[in-house]
């Protein structure tokens, strides 16, 4: 184990000393070591997840948008099918009547 050399007097909060006393170790200076390298060499790592998560979120919520969008399409497509299908049942009809005028004459 590393010599300590340097000894320090610092003033703290009740918060911070809880925040240490919830580190692992079994002294207070393992405690406090233990949080100042885990964030030291923790922190940058979690961060660089974090980015990373939040770019798949971001792609994620571009898919859903482009999944909601065609979805959307879909719909104005059927809607369109149905409403030719309506206005070729008309021109049948018609058809069948003018048809039938034709016959009869």
């Amino acid at each position: 184990m590393a010599q300590k050399n340097n000894i320090r007097s610092i003033r703290f909060s009740d918060e911070l000393a809880e925040l240490i006393d919830r580190q692992q170790g079994q002294t207070f200076t393992q405690k406090f070591e233990n949080l100042i390298t885990r964030c030291v060499w923790e922190l940058p790592q979690r961060e660089k997840q974090l980015q990373q998560i939040q770019e798949r979120i971001r792609q994620e919520q571009e898919r859903l948008f482009q999944l909601r969008k065609a979805s959307e399409e879909l719909r104005m497509l059927e809607r369109d099918i149905q409403s030719a299908r309506h206005y070729f049942g008309i021109v049948e009809r018609r058809a069948k009547a003018i048809s039938e005028k034709f016959e009869e004459s």
